[in-house]
């Protein structure tokens, strides 16, 4: 089977009574089930799925409820169009607007439930769903509210005997909420959980070093915001080292994090967890993707706390490679699956010293471009929803016409619409710079320099040539803006935008001096669209003579 072959079937989408026309894809798989492709012989798992049972429903509905860009994901469309071809399943993708503006008692019916919490998504409906509707979850939705909070995360880590890096919690907000249900299945499972707490004294002892309580921890230290949605994560170094700190963020575009010298105090607008910082081996860490406790795959990455640049392939892909995990860390993956119940899950571990922390667990994660992962992914999830609809009896439940996927609309074809474009697309990046070369760039000024001619767009290559001779600045950066205005400073669409940060200390006086150096360029006429405007002239010309004449 193609991996890369697109799903343009067995998919259906829920009508909505006013929108516009939801999808509805129909498959004509085999309800017999399939064999899926041979695994390479490193020892991972490839389960055996037992047949089906004769049933009068000739289908099972697989219900996606998540946002758009997660669900129709390229991860998702390979696992679900696995599925769909070797098992007797349908998919119903649930869809933004059924998701955000419809009640759940008009959300369909679906028998296996694959929910999960990302920006936007509300979490609570998914909630109220699976206690109206009860379908098997691959992934318990209202354990979905522990990740919300990395103190609860850390703290439950501990209890399972995951090691974590030494921290201390600044809670300003009186410590973490969870509802009764999740505070239950918790103690089932031999976890406790401290929601209200007291808010503890907080001091600057000197400017390496803080107390929370009576607690000590010295720089260099990790400040992370309790919230697991927050990703403004700083490292703040000790003074010994030159002081400063790098702030972690999202990955925008080639960035995931970058260095302020002048970050020394730590944040006191909020709660914070203040971990301390390890020099991980081989500065990477490794991102752990489980399904259920039955396969494990690992990937290691260059750490952001390296220098921020992020290593692409020429496909523009992050650059990882696969990592082996000892038996003790497929036992901590096992548990971290089993505690917090998501069957697919990815965590962060870094590898110290021959010993092995867990410093995040993210949720539902998927291995992206992994045909292996895909084939085990689908193979896993096909044998457990096969197992509990024959211990639940699935065949014999029918659900009500109003909530089946046959009261649903049918695409029966796309209409795609292809158009030329007038001009290449018009691009920018952005880079931050402080020294000589191209603080000359200001002529002394202290205000924005916008740079537009062909030969002063070469003094801005000129300041980035001597700065990587002189070593002042990244050479990578440099050398992407030399190749960008070397190749596009004689295009009329080209300039470079020179913005000035100055830090000024308690004098007044200027400190330091930062430059965002952004280039934009791109916005020619095509070579086709240059064509058509010569024609349009000569003709608009010719009749404009006519009249004249």
């Amino acid at each position: 089977m193609d991996s890369h072959q697109p799903i343009n079937n067995g998919f259906t989408f829920p009508k909505l009574p006013s929108s516009s026309i939801a999808s509805r894809l129909e498959k004509n798989s085999d309800p017999s089930l399939g064999i899926f492709g041979s695994s390479p012989s490193n020892g991972a798992l490839s389960p055996s799925v037992p047949p089906p049972p004769s049933h009068p429903r000739k289908k099972y509905i697989i219900g996606v409820c998540a946002m758009d860009d997660k669900a129709r994901s390229k991860p998702m469309r390979n696992i679900l169009d696995r599925l769909l071809t070797h098992g007797p399943f349908e998919a119903i993708i649930f869809g933004d607007k059924c998701i955000l503006d419809e009640d759940v008692k008009a959300w369909p019916a679906c028998d296996f439930f694959i929910s999960f919490f990302s920006k936007g998504f509300p979490l609570r409906k998914a909630i109220e769903y699976v206690k109206l509707r009860t379908p098997f979850c691959v992934n318990e939705v209202d354990m979905q509210t522990v990740l919300w909070d990395r103190r609860l995360v850390l703290e439950i880590l501990d209890q399972i005997g995951v090691q974590t890096p030494r921290r201390l919690v600044m809670d300003r907000d009186g410590g973490p909420t969870l509802d009764s249900r999740v505070l239950q299945k918790l103690k089932l499972r031999g976890v406790t959980a401290v929601e209200q707490r007291p808010v503890p004294e907080f001091k600057i002892i000197d400017q390496d070093t803080i107390q929370i309580g009576d607690q000590i921890i010295t720089k260099p230290f990790v400040e992370k915001p309790v919230s697991g949605e927050d990703h403004n994560i700083h490292i703040y170094y000790h003074s010994s080292t030159g002081g400063g700190a790098r702030r972690l963020f999202r990955k925008v575009a080639n960035k995931s994090s970058e260095h302020d010298p002048d970050l020394n105090m730590p944040r006191t607008d909020g709660s914070y967890i203040y971990e301390e910082f390890m020099h991980m081996d081989n500065a990477e860490d490794i991102k752990v993707y489980t399904i259920g406790d039955q396969f494990v795959h690992a990937e290691t990455r260059k750490s952001p706390v390296v220098d921020g640049h992020v290593r692409r392939n020429t496909d523009g892909k992050e650059i990882r490679y696969v990592a082996q995990l000892t038996p003790e860390e497929k036992k901590m993956a096992a548990g971290i699956c089993k505690v917090f119940g998501q069957r697919v899950c990815g965590f962060d571990l870094l590898r110290v010293g021959g010993k092995s922390y867990v410093i995040d667990v993210n949720g539902w994660s998927f291995v992206k471009g992994n045909n292996y992962y895909y084939n085990n992914c689908a193979s896993i999830l096909q044998d457990v929803f096969l197992r509990n609809a024959r211990q639940r009896k699935l065949s014999e439940v029918v659900f009500p016409k109003e909530l089946s996927a046959e009261n649903s609309w049918r695409l029966k074809a796309f209409v795609s619409v292809f158009r030329h474009a007038d001009r290449t697309p018009k691009q920018k990046m952005k880079f931050t710079f402080s020294s000589a070369p191209f603080r000359e760039l200001l002529n002394g000024g202290g205000e924005e320099v916008i740079i537009r001619q062909a030969r002063d767009l070469k003094l801005v290559s000129a300041a980035a040539e001597q700065a990587m001779d002189e070593e002042l600045e990244d050479s990578s950066k440099l050398q992407l803006l030399k190749n960008i205005l070397d190749k596009k400073s004689n295009l009329p669409g080209t300039k470079v935008q020179v913005k000035p940060t100055i830090t000024k200390d308690e004098h007044g006086n200027s400190k330091s001096v930062k430059l965002q150096i952004i280039v934009k360029w791109g916005g020619e006429v095509c070579g086709f669209q240059a064509q058509n405007m010569i024609e349009d002239l000569d003709e608009r010309l010719y009749n404009l003579q006519r009249v004249h004449n």
